[in-house]
C-alpha cells in the first residue's frame, strides 16, 4: 500500500465526515445506538487490525501516514494490539514491527518515541516496549533494562518521562504508574515501590482522578489508563480507597451514548469521543470491571463509531501550536482493539 492511496482514501473520509457530524447532530437526541452481539464486537477487532496492518510502511513503523511525530510509540501500541488480538510471533507485520523498534534502542536498550530522539529515551514508550517484548517472548534484556530504569527513580519516589519534548509536566502520574506496571508484569519490585505508591496515591484530586496535561493527551483518561493498573494490583486499603473514587469518578463521566468525551476550552485541538472512551473503558477493565453494563455501553458506542477502513478517528494530539497538527486515529484503533480482545476474553 502507498502512503499516496491511504491519504486520498483519509481525505474523502473527512469530506463525508463533515457532513455526517452535521447530520448526527441533529439525530443524536432521537436516534439511539445500534445494539451489538459478541460477534460483532469480535468483526469490528478484526476491522481494527486489518487496518492496522494495512498502515504498516515498509520500514515496519506502523504509525500516523502524515505525521510520524509519535511513529516508534505508536508502532509500540498497534503492535501489541496486533498481538493481544492474534498470538502469533510467525506474523509478518508483527515481525517486521519488532525489527522496526530494535533499530531504535539506544545504547542502553532504552527506546525513545520517534526515530529523532533515539539517543534519548521516553519512560512511558521503553515501557510499553519491554511489555511487548515479555508478551512476544523477547525478553532477554528485560532485567537489564529495568535496573536502568529503577536507577531513573527520583528521591520522592516519582519516574520522569525522560522525553526531550516534554519540557513541564515532566512527572505527570502516568509516568509512575507506567513503570509500576512494567515491574508487576515483569514479576519483579524496585528497591522503593512504597514511596512510588505513595507519591501516586497523594496526586489523585478531589474528583477522583488523576489530573491532566495537554503532553499527555489532554485527558483524565490517559493517567487513569495506567494508575488503575496499578491499584488493581495492591490490596492495601489506601489502594481500594482510591480505586474505588476514581472508578466513580469514570461511571459519573459516561454518556448516555456510552462515551466519554472531556474537552478542553483552552485547546482548539482536541482528542476524540472515540480515544478518550477507549482510555475509560481500559482503566475500568485494568480495575475488574470487565463485563459490566458501563463497559458493554462503552464497547457499543465503539463498535457504533468505527469508521469504514476499520479504524477510528481519534481527534488530535492537543498540542497548543495552531500550526501543528497530529491526528491520533492509530492510538484509538490500538485501544479500541485492546479494549475489545479485553471484553471477549472475558465474556468466554
Amino acid at each position: 500500500m502507498t502512503t499516496t492511496k491511504y491519504l486520498h482514501t483519509m481525505k474523502l473520509l473527512k469530506s463525508a465526515a463533515v457532513s455526517a457530524i452535521a447530520f448526527m447532530v441533529n439525530i443524536s437526541f432521537i436516534t439511539p445506538l445500534q445494539s451489538i452481539s459478541i460477534e460483532d464486537i469480535r468483526v469490528s477487532k478484526q476491522k481494527g487490525t486489518t487496518f492496522l496492518k494495512y498502515i504498516q510502511r515498509s520500514n515496519g513503523a506502523i504509525c500516523d501516514t502524515i505525521n510520524p511525530l509519535f511513529e516508534t510509540w505508536e508502532t509500540i501500541l498497534a503492535v501489541s494490539a496486533i498481538y493481544r488480538s492474534d498470538a502469533d510471533t510467525n506474523d509478518m507485520v508483527v515481525k517486521k514491527g519488532l525489527s522496526f523498534l530494535k533499530k531504535n534502542e539506544n545504547a542502553e536498550g532504552l527506546i525513545c518515541h520517534n526515530q529523532k530522539c533515539r539517543q534519548s529515551y521516553c519512560i512511558e514508550t521503553t515501557a510499553a516496549y519491554f511489555n511487548l517484548l515479555k508478551l512476544t517472548g523477547k525478553n532477554e534484556k528485560l532485567r537489564e533494562g529495568l535496573k536502568k530504569i529503577a536507577a531513573l527513580q527520583k528521591p520522592g519516589g516519582e519516574w520522569e518521562i525522560g522525553n526531550p519534548d516534554v519540557r513541564i509536566e515532566k512527572d505527570f502520574p502516568s509516568v509512575t504508574a507506567f513503570v509500576l506496571n512494567l515491574f508487576h508484569d515483569a514479576d519483579l519490585e524496585t528497591d522503593h515501590k512504597k514511596e512510588a505508591l505513595n507519591w501516586l496515591l497523594k496526586k489523585q484530586t478531589i474528583q477522583g482522578d488523576w489530573g491532566k496535561a495537554w503532553e499527555y493527551y489532554g485527558c483524565s483518561g490517559y493517567a487513569l489508563w495506567p494508575v488503575l493498573e496499578v491499584l488493581q494490583h495492591e490490596k492495601s486499603t489506601e489502594a481500594g480507597l482510591a480505586k474505588n473514587k476514581a472508578i466513580a469518578f469514570i461511571l459519573s463521566g459516561q454518556n448516555s451514548d456510552g462515551s466519554w468525551f472531556y474537552k478542553d476550552p483552552l485547546f482548539e485541538k482536541q482528542t476524540s469521543a472515540a480515544l478518550q472512551t477507549a482510555l475509560m473503558l481500559s482503566a475500568l477493565q485494568h480495575a475488574g470491571e470487565t463485563n459490566t453494563e458501563a463497559v458493554l455501553k462503552g464497547i457499543n458506542f465503539l463498535v457504533n463509531s468505527q469508521q469504514k477502513q476499520g479504524n477510528w478517528n481519534g481527534g488530535y494530539f492537543p498540542v497548543p501550536e495552531k500550526r501543528y497538527t497530529k491526528e491520533e486515529y492509530v492510538f484509538a484503533t490500538a485501544l479500541a482493539i485492546d479494549v475489545m480482545q479485553t471484553y471477549l476474553l472475558n465474556s468466554n
